[in-house]
């Protein structure tokens, strides 16, 4: 029998978590006689509405569901580590309170993950097979581009990094250090998996928004987007720092601004004609190595969507 712990981080979810925790208990139960042994792990990450009473309702006649709780908002990763800290279990899937994902996706993600023998199996929406519906057109560009820069740092072998909802082994979670807060925690964890050598697969998955989640769901502020916007930089070049190589070239008015600098200072014409000619050097060279790794990058991807081989045996 091989136990699983169901991790659902939740912070004011609304009359709507019920329904969410019924939905997915509802679907696990299937699978009670298939070998499997499920566990829930809620934590309330300080709401501030019903859900912490949703939470308690859903265990009232339950001896399968612990429920931790944050007094104040501490964000997706602090809610990770705390049910990363407490499940017992042999298996770990994390499902996001509102499912966006649904808990059949959570179900292959633990076939997979036993099927391939892999720690960590990812719900893709970006790689082929995968879809996206109803989420807003900014949400869906900034979640599209943060995943193509950070697969970029992974050599195209992972389209979606930032999606929350993943399987585990209870036994790499002592090894997956990650300090975010935030959303950024998913991308952060999954890149310590991989500098760690863990073996982590992939599988489609559909994203899909409900109506009420698109009603009732701020629209994301300047700065917010601005922070996330970093935050995902931030991973990438610390993840693949030769990304950093590729600065320069990406930076068109190096060479004039540098000339410029020089002219200023006064400098000897051997010294603007070496610093020229250093410049020019650097952003080729930046370009040269960032095409290249945009080449591997792109190859990678092409390879992902060819069609196999066909066959052929011998009468």
């Amino acid at each position: 029998m091989t136990s699983v712990a169901a991790v659902i981080p939740a912070y004011n979810e609304g009359g709507g978590f019920a329904a969410s925790l019924a939905c997915i208990a509802d679907y696990f139960a299937i699978y009670r006689g298939c070998g499997y042994d499920f566990q829930y792990v809620i934590v309330d990450d300080g709401s501030k509405d019903e859900t912490l009473e949703a939470a308690r309702a859903f265990a009232r006649w339950r001896n399968d569901v612990r429920i931790l709780r944050h007094e104040q908002n501490r964000g997706l990763g602090a809610a990770l580590r705390t049910a990363f800290a407490c499940v017992d279990a042999d298996l770990v899937v994390v499902l996001d309170a509102d499912l966006s994902y649904t808990p059949a996706t959570a179900m292959e993600l633990v076939e997979a993950l036993e099927r391939g023998g892999a720690d960590i199996a990812l719900a893709s929406p970006y790689m082929r097979g995968g879809s996206v519906d109803n989420v807003p057109p900014m949400r869906r560009v900034l979640s599209r581009e943060a995943n193509r820069v950070l697969s970029l740092a992974t050599a195209g072998r992972y389209a979606t990094l930032t999606c929350m909802v993943r399987a585990y082994r209870a036994s790499v979670l002592p090894q997956l250090e990650f300090r975010s807060d935030g959303m950024e925690s998913s991308a952060e964890l999954l890149l310590c998996a991989l500098r760690k050598k863990m073996r982590v697969i992939e599988i489609p998955a559909t994203l899909r928004w409900s109506d009420e989640r698109r009603r009732t769901r701020r629209c994301m502020r300047p700065a917010r987007i601005a922070s996330r916007i970093s935050a995902t930089l931030a991973l990438a070049f610390r993840y693949r720092p030769s990304l950093w190589f590729a600065v320069p070239g990406l930076f068109p008015g190096l060479l004039p601004l540098v000339v410029a600098i020089l002219l200023l200072m006064r400098v000897s014409p051997t010294s603007l004609a070496v610093g020229t000619t250093a410049t020019i050097v650097i952003q080729y060279t930046s370009l040269a190595l960032f095409t290249g790794q945009l080449a591997a990058f792109f190859g990678r991807k092409l390879f992902q969507r060819l069609p196999p081989s066909p066959q052929w045996s011998k009468d």
